[in-house]
C-alpha cells in the first residue's frame, strides 16, 4: 500500500483521511500542512497514537490531524529501515507548532526516542486550565465528556465494536479509519479551543 485518501463524515464536517505506510507520503502531508499555515505564528495539530494491544511496546499507528486534515501512519508495515525522526522532524522541531492530545507525554514516550516534539500539551490539562471550577477537581475526564460539553458534539459509537488488534492490521476497514479520525479530529479542536484566544 502507498496511500489510501478517505472521506470521513462527522457532525457535518467532512474529515479528509491519508491512510500510508509510506514516508514519502507522509513527508508529502506533512509538507503541505507546513505550505498552507507558513504565515501562521501557531499550529496546533493533533497527536494521537494506537499501540498495538498484542505487544504494548509497539506503536501500530500515529494521527496526526489539523483542521479536518488527518494522517494516520502504519508504523508497523512501514520500512523497518525507515528513520522516523528524518520523516517526521521538520514538522516536530517546528517552534510554532503546538502538539496536542489526550497522554500525549505517553504518546511521544512511545515512540520510543524516534521523535522529539519541541512543544505539547495535554488536552486534559488544558480543559483544567480554562475552566478550573468545572473541570479542575475532576481527576480524569473522558475524551467523549470534553467533547459533549465544551464542543457540543453528541456522543459517537462506531457501527461495531473495535478489537483493538485491528489497528495493527496492514489494511485498516472503515470503521477503524472513522475510529482513529474521529478520536484526532476531536483532539484537535479540544486543543484549539483551549488554546486560542475567543474574538471579541
Amino acid at each position: 500500500m502507498v496511500a489510501i485518501t478517505h472521506f470521513v463524515p462527522f457532525h457535518e464536517r467532512l474529515i479528509e483521511t491519508t491512510v500510508t505506510n509510506e514516508v514519502s507520503t507522509a513527508k508529502n502531508w506533512i509538507l503541505a500542512v507546513r505550505s498552507a499555515y507558513q504565515e501562521d505564528p501557531t499550529v496546533i495539530i493533533s497527536l494521537n497514537s494506537k499501540t498495538n494491544s498484542q505487544d504494548d511496546a509497539k506503536t501500530a499507528t500515529v494521527q496526526l490531524c489539523i483542521k479536518t486534515k488527518c494522517l494516520i501512519l502504519q508504523l508497523l508495515h512501514m520500512n523497518q529501515n525507515t528513520n522516523l525522526g528524518e520523516c517526521l522532524s521538520d514538522l516536530f522541531l517546528d517552534d510554532r507548532v503546538v502538539f496536542v492530545g489526550i497522554g500525549i507525554v505517553k504518546t511521544v514516550m512511545r515512540l520510543d526516542g524516534m521523535i522529539r516534539v519541541v512543544k505539547k500539551a495535554d488536552v486534559r490539562d488544558l480543559v483544567k486550565v480554562n475552566y478550573p471550577f468545572s473541570y479542575g477537581v475532576r481527576s480524569r475526564l473522558s475524551l467523549k465528556a470534553m467533547v459533549c460539553e465544551l464542543l457540543g458534539f453528541d456522543s459517537w459509537q462506531p457501527k461495531r465494536e473495535i478489537d483493538p488488534r485491528e489497528v495493527a492490521n496492514e489494511v485498516l476497514d472503515e470503521e477503524v479509519i472513522k475510529f482513529l479520525s474521529v478520536d484526532a479530529y476531536v483532539c484537535y479542536e479540544l486543543g484549539f479551543k483551549m488554546l486560542t484566544p475567543p474574538m471579541l
